[in-house]
């Protein structure tokens, strides 16, 4: 049982990013208020300054995220100037609130605006924003301004020590857990599977088996990338590396496939959970183990009279075995890499100018929501509005359209709607106990981290009841205040979301469409490219990087989708879900399309490759076809590829062996056609669904 939660808890986390975030982001504002409350209280001044260098902390260890060390260390130091710059602004401009709010906005808009020169502009936008958000909090006069430059420093050198000294980014430190979480997803997967043939019918454990796939395809991208940055290793074994890291991630779908097909087998019965207890029950042996074991299972069911179902648990077997002998070979490989999730925005291709710009859009969103929010903030507290605005500015962040932010701000509503709740009664039981509080107060900053890339709701929480344990050791605790911070965060949730809707909207399918436009080029330029591989070289070898960058449009699409697919009442499955579910589909064919290829080309003649080859850049002209940039009708390619399907067709069963690499390529070449043929009957109703979000 232990070892069952052990593997639950790593597949959740893949290389334990979130748990190592959690960590190093508490450590730093721990760091930051051990050093800096003793300094500040020994200066003689006021005791809350420290909480702007726990800022600081937090977006440092966040927000840091360039590409090399030496890119991250130029960050850090940079990142004091926007927070200093920010404070001076602000305490010079109290003298007149109608200023303050206005150079507020100022601030808020360059804070967004300059993520569109990279990454590194992304925290200091931010911790511009949190510093001049802070002085408005904390209302220092000019003389305090030392002691707040102060508190900045510690928790820059705070976060930037961690990030260095204790919790390194080394690319050799990742890797091994990678693997671990690969194996428990895995793990997860199978016994998902196993849930799924107790209970066929049952939607939620077929969703929650859905949802363990999709996460073990996020977690082999992550170590494709990661495997990019061992530089110790050569190419060559990079190379072997990725492929075995595809190898688990193939055995493992094409396992589940056959699994489900066990499942829903019509004379399975009660076999069913038999054959995969048995065969689960050997996933950790020797494929040999697993081969005699499945024959064994298999020769039990054929004797009950279910032929059928005892062929397809010994195809069941062969797949066990393949996923042993890729988990096994990957184990042996070398240490581990750390990818860090990347909050800002990507540049967008320097074509794209005025309005077209999404960080321009997007800066004028914000400053714009944040301008009402300071509006209707006042109205419900003269004093507190700015928890409005920090609310408008937030929930616009990692956003890509209108959707997206309806689900963020609602997330953050009701967040904040349980925190207060819990805040009152965590401040009941800790005021006055100087330790608890503070232990309190740890604790939510770790639990907040710990979620904020799984539930941004669950991060609100504990940031609300943070909020109660900080304000009872500041002595200002009382529940008007807490009510006040849940008015002020439904004001500045509807001032974002009224922002979204009618100022430069972006819609949701709009981004959909624009995401699955990419993923038909990158899918065109993998066939493509391929094709022309097989025509002028004869091989088809390290299809790994543009199988992964189709890997990589597919996640953007399913990311954009989610507000259409994940928050429905109502049960008929919608055109987005459809497409999402094909264009996975597509994903997987093809994944399994560059591995048989690669056999394929070595076995075949050069007249079988050309076929092979022509089909290949028919389906590419199909993919294109579906875009804007398409210059050959999509029937006149789609027929192109069914009239090479059927050559190929004809050349795979000429052949006196058993299924070979040729006949698997045929067949994932024909579900990558079938594929193109459902989208495009999709995308031609798509104009009837176009002004719908």
């Amino acid at each position: 049982m232990g070892s069952e939660w052990w593997n639950r808890f790593l597949a959740s986390d893949p290389s334990l990013r979130r748990l190592r975030t959690a960590v190093r982001v508490t450590l730093a504002v721990a760091l930051t208020l051990a050093a800096s409350v003793p300094l500040l209280a020994w200066w003689g001044q006021p005791l809350p300054s420290a909480m702007i260098g726990a800022v600081v902390a937090i977006n440092g260890s966040l927000g840091v995220n360039d590409p090399d060390r030496r890119d991250q260390a130029i960050t850090y130091a940079l990142l004091p100037l926007p927070v200093l710059a920010a404070l001076g602004l602000s305490i010079a401009t109290q003298f007149s609130p109608l200023l303050h709010s206005a150079v507020f906005l100022v601030v808020i808009f360059v804070a967004v605006y300059v993520r569109r020169f990279g990454p590194r502009f992304f925290p200091l936008g931010m911790v511009a924003f949190m510093g001049y958000f802070f002085a408005m909090f904390l209302r220092p006069p000019p003389a305090q301004f030392p002691a707040l430059l102060v508190a900045v420093l510690i928790g820059t050198v705070a976060a930037a020590g961690l990030r260095f000294l204790v919790l390194r980014d080394d690319p050799e430190g990742v890797l091994a857990r990678g693997r671990r979480t690969l194996r428990a997803q895995v793990h997860g997967l199978l016994h998902a599977v196993r849930d799924v043939a107790e209970q066929p019918q049952s939607t939620a454990r077929r969703r929650r088996l859905h949802n363990h796939s999709a996460r073990l395809n996020e977690t082999s991208l992550m170590l494709e990338n990661t495997v990019g940055r061992l530089d110790q290793l050569s190419e060559a074994s990079r190379s072997v590396l990725r492929q075995r890291i595809l190898d688990v991630e193939l055995a493992a779908e094409n396992l589940v496939t056959r699994l489900l097909q066990l499942v829903d087998h019509p004379s399975g019965g009660g076999a069913v959970p038999h054959a995969v207890g048995a065969l689960l029950s050997v996933l950790q042996s020797h494929p040999q183990q697993i081969r005699e074991a499945t024959r064994r299972v298999s020769e039990q069911v054929e004797d009950r009279g279910s032929v059928e179902l005892a062929m397809a648990i010994r195809r069941l077997g062969t797949e066990l075995a393949e996923l042993a002998e890729a988990t096994g070979e990957l184990g042996e490989q070398g240490d581990e890499t750390e990818i860090e999730a990347e909050d800002g925005t990507e540049e967008t291709a320097d074509e794209q100018t005025g309005l077209a710009r999404p960080e321009l859009r997007t800066a004028i969103q914000v400053t714009v929501a944040a301008g009402l929010a300071i509006v209707l903030g006042q109205l419900v507290s003269p004093n507190r509005w700015y928890w409005a605005v920090i609310t408008a500015f937030v929930v616009f962040i990692s956003t890509n359209s209108r959707g997206e932010l309806l689900v963020r701000a609602w997330q953050r509503t009701a967040g904040t709607i349980f925190g207060v709740l819990a805040g009152i009664l965590v401040a009941a039981q800790v005021s006055g106990d100087l330790t608890a509080e503070l232990a309190v107060i740890l604790l939510c900053v770790f639990l907040a981290f710990y979620f904020v890339g799984y539930s941004y709701a669950a991060m609100t929480f504990f940031i609300t009841t943070l909020l109660g344990a900080l304000y009872g050791m500041l002595g200002t605790f009382n529940i008007a205040v807490l009510e006040t911070r849940l008015a002020e965060t439904a004001v500045g949730a509807l001032a974002g979301v009224l922002a979204a809707v009618f100022v430069l909207p972006t819609r949701t399918r709009e981004v959909v469409r624009n995401n699955t436009a990419e993923f038909l080029k990158a899918l065109r330029d993998f066939l493509r490219s391929t094709g022309t591989e097989l025509s002028e070289h004869g091989t088809a070898s390290d299809l790994q990087e543009p199988t992964r960058a189709l890997d990589d449009a597919l996640q953007q699409v399913l990311t954009s989708a989610s507000p259409l697919t994940a928050y429905r009442f109502r049960s008929r499955r919608s055109q987005v879900q459809r497409m999402a579910a094909k264009l996975s589909g597509c994903a997987f064919y093809v994944r399994n399309l560059s591995v048989a290829l690669g056999d394929a080309a070595e076995m075949v003649d050069a007249d079988t490759r050309e076929r092979l080859a022509e089909q290949l850049w028919a389906l590419a002209d199909a993919a294109e076809s579906l875009t804007d940039e398409g210059q050959v009708p999509f029937e006149e390619a789609i027929g192109a590829a069914h009239r090479s399907s059927d050559e190929l067709h004809d050349l795979a069963e000429s052949l006196t062996d058993g299924p070979t690499s040729l006949h698997r390529s045929v067949r994932f070449l024909d579900r990558t056609t079938q594929v193109l043929d459902e989208l495009a009957r999709e995308l031609g109703t798509e104009a009837h669904l176009a002004g719908r979000s």
